[in-house]
């Protein structure tokens, strides 16, 4: 019952450690987008 109960939470803090690096990748992504689109309406004016 122990091993179960801990091989779950190991799963679980794979799954979180895997999604929290893929937000923060998608984090530098909308950034880097939004100040890419930031200095392109910029030129245009």
């Amino acid at each position: 019952m122990v091993l179960h109960v801990n091989l779950k939470l190991m799963l679980m803090s794979q799954t979180w450690s895997y999604t929290k690096s893929n937000i923060e990748i998608l984090c530098d992504d909308i950034s880097s987008i939004s100040i890419y689109h930031n200095s392109i309406s910029y030129k245009h004016e």
